[in-house]
């Protein structure tokens, strides 16, 4: 008897066994592979766990949960003035799709869903929380808007977005691109010398000095999610009608909870009394409330948001915003209601 783990019958947890699968041909892989993540009903009609689904549930309660890699709330008190954090549990009314970079993984009809690279459990990443807000923020407010902001409220509100989120993608010496040189093709010429003026003015730069490389005030954490699932699409032929070949997408299905995280810091303007600091702070967290509340239930977080994908339900399982001198309890209100229950915070 060999015990080498590529010879024998695939040993070791359900991640080993999926792996083991490039080993098969596609059409038995894709079969093994579904037996493993694809949930089941019961005569009820209950939802039952996969082994993939016990396998997340045991990583979470051994692993993910005891080691403090969903953040619990943190001691403003050893923050700047005007810092606060908003935390909550959502749960998915549509699935989450996104893609893995995992280049061996089961068979090439499979499209793997992204998974913590330790404890392989399906999670969004902190950064693509920030892409998708800091896109949602620029969509509402820029891009819907461009046609009603004169050059100097449009370099205003991208100023905003920048002190938020950091400094622009593609923001070089003399030419600028990718995000950056979308939104200078968006407020034209006039917005975009007003836009460059005031970094130099907030961050006292010399006119001959290049724009600065800086991060937001916006801490992003990531979101680990309790359930996988698998989508299939089936590609038909025109002539035929029939299916070719079909295609199973990974996915986090519909019904799975996650905890969204945001702590905000104003470190860049400590230097400033704390009633300002503590006034802007506020006028921030007014401000990127109905973003998050349209980034959840309006655009979706989620490779094929367009479609509908990655939509979350319109509540609030338990959550709580809290700063210096104030804690909401969030617990059972709704997304729809954030920027309500946000401003009745108190500051001081």
């Amino acid at each position: 008897m060999s015990y080498d783990l590529y010879v024998e019958k695939p040993q070791g947890n359900i991640v080993t066994q999926l792996q083991l699968l490039v080993c098969e041909d596609s059409v038995t892989a894709a079969r093994k592979f579904v037996q493993m993540v694809h949930s089941r009903r019961d005569r009820n009609g209950n939802r039952l766990s996969s082994k993939y689904e016990r396998f997340i549930a045991q990583e979470k309660g051994l692993y993910i949960d005891r080691l403090g890699f969903i953040p619990s709330s943190p001691d403003l008190s050893a923050l700047p003035p005007g810092s606060w954090f908003l935390q909550f549990t959502f749960t998915l009314a549509k699935p989450w799709i996104s893609k893995d970079d995992d280049p061996f993984y089961v068979a090439e009809s499979v499209n793997p869903v992204r998974k913590d690279k330790v404890f392989k459990v399906p999670m969004m990443s902190a950064a693509s929380w920030k892409g998708l807000l800091r896109w949602t923020a620029m969509h509402i407010c820029l891009a819907l808007q461009k046609d009603r902001l004169s050059p100097e409220e449009f370099a205003q509100e991208r100023l905003v977005q920048t002190l938020l989120f950091g400094d622009e993608k593609g923001e070089e010496t003399g030419e600028t691109k990718d995000f950056a040189g979308y939104l200078d093709k968006l407020g034209g010429k006039e917005a975009r010398e007003r836009y460059v003026q005031k970094i130099r003015e907030r961050f006292r730069l010399d006119e001959k000095a290049e724009m600065l490389h800086h991060s937001g005030r916006l801490m992003f954490y990531p979101t680990f999610f309790d359930l996988i699932d698998v989508e299939v699409i089936n590609p038909h032929l025109r002539e035929t009608r029939a299916g070719t070949h079909p295609i199973y997408l990974e996915c986090v299905p519909q019904g799975a909870k996650g905890i969204f995280s945001l702590l905000y810091v104003p470190f860049d303007i400590v230097d400033q009394i704390p009633e300002s600091i503590v006034e802007e702070s506020k006028k921030h967290l007014c401000y990127l409330a109905p973003m998050i509340k349209n980034l959840f239930l309006t655009y979706g977080f989620s490779a094929k948001r367009s479609s509908g994908y990655g939509v979350a339900k319109d509540e609030i399982v338990k959550g709580e915003i809290k700063t210096k001198a104030d804690r909401r309890d969030l617990e059972k209100k709704k997304l729809s209601d954030l920027k309500q229950e946000v401003g009745n915070v108190f500051f001081a």
